[in-house]
């Protein structure tokens, strides 16, 4: 678009230069430069002499307007002063009746009115731009503010002290008889306001006799320049008129040419307006199609130059509650990070900025409903055509769903579903990394089998979900009875897996060790079980005594593999079911 207008503009620019030269030849302009040289010096003369009486007629004006102005400043302020005494004095008054809850907010509104009219005093002696006040005064108004014993600089000064004093006394001390009042309430509506007054009707005549002397001085230069305009007029104009005429006539046979270019150069420039007009309409289809296409995805998108968010899709503003008219600065950015990845997400501005190139970030951001949800981040930096680094181009992804159902299959992969112990695989895999422990430290680590004495019965008798309740009591009482390093599992049915880590480097120690644990599981085993189960409205409840056989395998810096050591704890187990049912078997040749 910015490439066709500078071509409309340079093209209108050339034929004008054409038609230019053309119309110059044709009018002999040369022949009549010589006529209109000779007039010039007398215009000019003429001109310069109106320039200076215009300029000091513009001067005077000026002047006029400045006493205007100075005297209104002067009357105006002067008459707030008498307006002033007057409020302060009503204060005054009010200070010492009002009640003490009150006083107060009376004290800093007479605090305000005595130092508002000592600047304006200051001012209306001194000048104050501010104001508008000027810094020289008269001598009448001089003798009316310093001369005689009634001067008002003196009434004023001697006000105003006197208020202030009254502003100083403790409120406890006020009272209507207090001397600095009585001087106040006395003075303010009689002496003071009366040579307030004197001296704004001085200020008025002074104000007025300056103006009538500057509009004379302002008439006289106006008469002077009509007078001049006239000589000029009968001296100048008459002769140079009468070239004019001729010079006209040849004016209106170029215009009709002029008239002839334009509309040829118009229709070009319709013709190009009208493929602006075209082009400017697919922009903006484009642009609506972007729009729409940005703010109807489920990815948040945004743009960062380094100090703020200076983009954000509709997308962000629904998920965050934010506003489009809010600032996204980094503190508001952050402050709906999760706490625990603060630290992630401000690796997006201060140390990744600098990056070139795509980069992936994970953390969770919290909606508009306070709940957090994760987010996988993708940051790509937007550099010039020189490879600067000029923003930050990212979007976030919604992973949440995605995450769930991960955690979820997870959990079905390496937990037992019903007691969400680790299962058969997450087992070996703990088995592998507890050997290669053992080999590396050199202490001793065991393994119990443990399987369940007459679990079907429960199952025939009172159905599985009985069963169920039972395994789940079972998973819980193992748990208690080992540490956090150790792995309980279940490893299928009625069976469960222990793997204690680091026991001592000692075999004895460690025997004795694993033998405590399995007689403590045990025992608690064998505590009676009070299982209860709701169908619909009906609640009920067994008494269940259940026994485990236990068969333990202690091992250290062993080259056998983690099918070798479970099936030495299963045999280890079976002895103990053959000795008789809730037995503990320790296979000590395998050591």
């Amino acid at each position: 678009m910015i490439d066709v207008e500078i071509y409309l503009i340079v093209n209108c620019h050339i034929q004008w230069q054409e038609l230019r030269k053309d119309l110059f030849t044709k009018l002999h302009i040369k022949d009549d430069l010589g006529i209109a040289q000779a007039l010039t010096w007398r215009y000019v003369l003429a001109l310069s002499l109106v320039a200076v009486l215009s300029t000091a007629a513009w001067y005077n004006l000026k002047l006029v307007i400045s006493e205007q102005e100075s005297t209104a400043a002067v009357v105006n302020i002067s008459g707030r002063q008498r307006m002033l005494s007057q409020r302060t004095a009503l204060f005054a008054n009010l200070l010492i009746t009002a009640p003490a809850n009150e006083r107060a907010s009376i004290h800093k509104k007479l605090n305000e009115s005595i130092e508002l009219m000592a600047i304006s005093h200051h001012g209306l002696l001194y000048g104050n731009k501010e104001m508008g006040l000027p810094s020289t005064t008269s001598p009448a108004v001089k003798a009316i503010y310093f001369e005689g014993d009634s001067a008002l600089n003196k009434q004023v000064r001697t006000y105003i002290n006197t208020v202030r004093a009254l502003l100083a006394t403790d409120s406890e001390k006020l009272a209507t008889d207090n001397s600095a009042l009585r001087y106040i309430t006395n003075t303010a509506p009689t002496i003071l306001v009366s040579s307030l007054d004197n001296a704004v009707h001085q200020y008025q005549l002074e104000g007025e006799a300056s103006i009538k002397q500057l509009e004379k001085a302002e008439t006289a230069l106006w008469m002077l320049t009509l007078l001049l305009l006239s000589l000029e007029a009968i001296l100048i104009f008459n002769p140079f008129i009468k070239h004019i005429k001729k010079v006209i006539e040849k004016l209106q046979r170029a215009t009709a040419e002029i008239l002839e270019h334009q509309e040829n150069l118009e229709g070009k420039i319709k013709q190009r307006t009208s493929e602006l007009a075209t082009r400017s309409k697919a922009l903006a289809e484009s642009e609506q199609r972007l729009s729409i296409l940005l703010n109807n995805t489920n990815i948040h998108m945004w743009v960062f130059d380094g100090t703020s968010f200076t983009y954000t899709n509709k997308q962000w503003f629904d998920f965050t509650g934010q506003k489009p008219e809010d600032n996204l600065s980094i503190e508001k950015w952050a402050s709906i990070v999760h706490p625990e990845d603060i630290s992630e997400a401000q690796k997006i501005w201060q140390i990744d900025f600098g990056k070139k190139s795509a980069h992936d970030h994970h953390f969770r951001l919290k909606r508009h409903d306070g709940i957090y949800r994760d987010f996988y981040c993708r940051v790509t930096p937007i550099k010039d055509e020189n490879g600067k680094l000029l923003y930050l181009q990212g979007h976030h992804l919604d992973i949440t769903d995605r995450k769930k159902l991960e955690d979820e299959v997870r959990q079905l992969a390496f937990y037992d579903a019903l007691t969400k112990l680790p299962n058969r695989r997450l087992l070996k895999d703990r088995l592998s990394q507890t050997m290669a422990s053992s080999k590396r430290n050199g202490r001793y680590c065991a393994l119990m089998f443990l399987d369940l004495d007459n679990f079907k019965p429960i199952n025939d008798t009172y159905g599985h979900a009985f069963g169920d309740a039972l395994l789940l009591e079972v998973a819980e009482r193992i748990k208690s009875c080992v540490r956090q390093i150790d792995t309980v599992a279940r490893f299928g049915g009625d069976e469960f897996i222990i793997l204690l880590n680091t026991l001592a480097a000692d075999k004895e120690k460690s025997v004795q060790q694993a033998s405590r644990i399995a007689e403590k599981v045990r025992k608690a085993l064998l505590m009676p079980y009070l299982l209860s189960l709701n169908t619909g409205d009906t609640k009920t409840e067994i008494k269940h005594l259940c026994s485990a056989s236990i068969g333990v395998v202690v091992f250290i810096n062993h080259e056998s593999n983690e099918d070798e050591i479970l099936k030495r704890a299963d045999d280890a187990m079976y002895a103990a079911k053959s000795a008789g049912r809730n037995q503990i078997q320790l296979d000590r040749e395998f050591v």
